[in-house]
């Protein structure tokens, strides 16, 4: 096989297997008979699910791509980074015996969500004193602060993520992660539950048929309890496999974050349609990744419990006990926790902070005793998201969010931790070393994505500080969490998911000529290395000072390298402090504050992005799968690094040698 094989199918006589090469960018073709690989068949990009209609092949393209420029001269200005509609998905087809006649098939954005935006922060006429720029104000030429085009702005959202495939009647149906990264960072505004459809006959996107299924849900009337045991009005998260009956009508659609599967129904118009106010979910083990439909079964793979659930579809419940896939770890164990710490990075609902109400302490439940429902409200508000939602498998979505710290790729963890030399080795976190461990990001869970968090704190009373989430107000949270504060002993919850991404590998890359190795590496360790070097492929490092995963903490633990007052870290850009006894920011000439983009604070006046001081040295831990490149996806591949970087003249002379590490 390529690297990283990923989806499979047969072709409907079962003579030929394709399978998607997730990270060389091809498709196997197997002889069934033989045994053997007979053709491989390049396709670029990063081919993931995969489906077979008659004589004629469809391979999703996992990642979104810039809509070029309509005149043909390449991407957009700006290249459309961090913009709602900037993006299209992409579908590989070809016939089963031409493989070599590709057709390419594009998903358009959604022009509406149906889930509005506030935007008055980013207007003149609703701010004052008015906003660093305007690039992200709907309606510019108002005169009314109160226009409900800015109050309620209608916002897109692209397809990306496109995890599965199904062909049913016809049609194939294409669930994926829908990315708004437009700010304001909120929860409802920034990922969506999306289903494309395709015409397999005319190999057209049919843009009529696209739904958000997370805009149905919302009509589905609030939970009596929302942080209760209950299935209701939870919204579709990572919406990642999907299966229908024989007939084609009804379809159901796993959704991994929930733990459950939503029961949908071929409308008159062709749109799926769950039926709300009365929808159908079934709640499923942890992380359900995968979906089959036979008769009036489903079964589904539960990726972290390690067992199949038996669905009874007329009875929309679960058949009996999940049936186990195999042994999960003993609770207690190295394993077990790293699985654990899994299940709270994947879950869009919760789990226990520290024991259950036995007593019992998290390290020490078996996995498959833990029931997310129960704990829902603590990852997100209404299982809108999950950190898996912008980091597939703990790597990165390759969207460019524009946060309050300005515009920013996602970045892998692979490249987190050293894989050498123990969890000590630790690469300082965000562009703008804003973060110092994964425990800082339990305010994101809290202030962006309105849950209550994994470290204390009232259910009813989301994310400190933050008015626009649900029921803001005191919570009681770990007063040790924030940005540099203690990365070990908030909960016992986030310390296992900490140890889970200690272990996300890099993914496997093709492996280039030696020769081309060779000479790429030793380009790389005179030009490159000595920022780019070390364990984790970059020189970033934080320093601990009393932190308890360390030594004993006697003071607020904290990472020295940054100047902190009290529990307010002051970070290197917004300071002249020598950000000694290590250098982490680099000036590389690709920040430019004039970029539209390049917007802080929501548009806040007097506080110009992070960047005039450097960013902060990403690894280079499978660099070639982590396109586009740079803080804000200015560099489509590697070749644009090359060109823009001010090291260029010699980074030019390892270009597509130093990719493939």
């Amino acid at each position: 096989m390529g690297a990283e094989p990923r989806g499979c199918v047969l072709t409907p006589d079962g003579r030929r297997l394709f399978v998607a090469n997730h990270t060389a960018g091809t498709v196997s073709v197997i002889n069934t008979r033989s045994n053997q690989v007979v053709d491989t068949i390049e396709l670029g990009g990063n081919p993931m699910a995969i489906a077979v209609h008659k004589n004629r092949v469809f391979v999703t393209d996992f990642f979104a791509r810039l809509i070029p420029d309509p005149d043909g001269a390449g991407p957009l200005v700006g290249g459309q980074e961090g913009f709602d509609d900037g993006k299209q998905g992409i579908v590989h087809s070809f016939p089963v015996n031409d493989p070599d006649n590709i057709t390419q098939i594009t998903l358009s954005p959604l022009a509406n969500s149906e889930f509005p935006a506030n935007r008055k922060d980013f207007c003149n006429v609703s701010r004052d004193p008015d906003p660093i720029n305007q690039e992200f104000c709907p309606d510019r030429d108002t005169a009314d602060p109160k226009d409900p085009d800015i109050l309620q702005d209608l916002q897109a959202v692209h397809p990306n993520q496109l995890h599965a495939a199904l062909i049913c009647d016809g049609k194939l149906y294409l669930p994926n992660i829908g990315a708004q990264p437009e700010p304001p960072v909120f929860f409802n505004v920034n990922v969506q539950a999306l289903v494309h459809v395709v015409d397999t006959a005319t190999l057209s996107d049919l843009a009529d048929r696209t739904v958000n299924l997370n805009a149905q849900i919302a009509k589905e009337p609030n939970a009596a309890d929302p942080f209760g045991a209950s299935l209701q009005r939870l919204f579709g998260n990572d919406i990642v496999a999907i299966d229908a009956d024989k007939e084609c009508k009804n379809f159901f659609i796993v959704s991994r974050g929930g733990n459950y599967v939503l029961k949908a129904r071929l409308g008159p118009d062709g749109r799926l349609d769950i039926g709300a106010p009365n929808v159908v979910r079934i709640q499923t083990g942890n992380i359900p990744s995968g979906i089959v439909v036979r008769g009036k079964k489903a079964f589904v793979t539960n990726e972290v419990n390690m067992t199949v659930s038996v669905l009874d579809l007329e009875a929309g419940l679960p058949v009996g006990n999940e049936v186990s896939s195999s042994t999960p770890p003993e609770p207690g164990s190295f394993e077990h926790s790293r699985l654990m710490g899994k299940l709270v990075f994947f879950t869009a609902l919760g789990v226990p902070d520290n024991e259950d109400d036995e007593g019992r302490p998290l390290r020490g439940i078996p996995i498959r005793e833990i029931i997310p429902l129960q704990f829902r409200g603590k990852q997100s508000s209404d299982a809108w998201s999950t950190c898996a939602s912008c980091h597939p498998a703990g790597l990165a979505d390759g969207v460019t969010w524009i946060f309050a710290d300005g515009a920013r790729q996602a970045i892998p963890l692979d490249g987190l931790y050293s894989k050498v030399n123990g969890a000590h080795d630790t690469r300082i976190n965000n562009w703008s070393a804003a973060r110092d461990s994964i425990t800082d990001f339990n305010n994101n869970s809290r202030n962006v994505q309105c849950g209550k968090g994994f470290a204390g704190g009232d259910p009813t009373q989301n994310a400190a500080g933050n008015g626009a989430c649900p029921n803001s107000g005191p919570t009681g949270a770990n007063p040790a969490i924030f940005d540099h504060g203690i990365s070990q002993g908030a909960s016992q919850a986030l310390d296992v998911e900490t140890l889970w991404g200690q272990t996300v590998r890099p993914l496997n890359m093709p492996q280039g000529e030696p020769a081309q190795v060779s000479a790429g590496a030793a380009v790389f360790e005179t030009t490159c290395a000595s920022c780019h070097g070390g364990a984790k492929w970059t020189k970033s490092q934080v320093l601990y000072l009393n932190n308890p995963a360390f030594k004993a903490a006697g003071g607020p633990p904290r990472d020295p390298g940054l100047n902190v007052a009290g529990n307010e870290v002051i970070a290197y850009a917004d300071t002249n402090v020598d950000p000694s006894p290590l250098k982490f920011l680099e000036q590389i000439g690709t920040f430019d504050p004039a970029n539209p983009i390049e917007i802080r604070g929501q548009g806040a006046p007097g506080l110009t992005p992070f960047g005039a001081r450097g960013f902060n040295v990403p690894s280079l831990l499978s660099v070639n799968y982590h396109a586009p490149y740079f803080h804000n996806g200015q560099a489509t591949t590697l070749e644009d690094v090359f060109d823009q970087h001010t090291e260029r003249r010699h980074h030019r002379g390892c270009a597509g040698r130093c990719g493939r590490g």
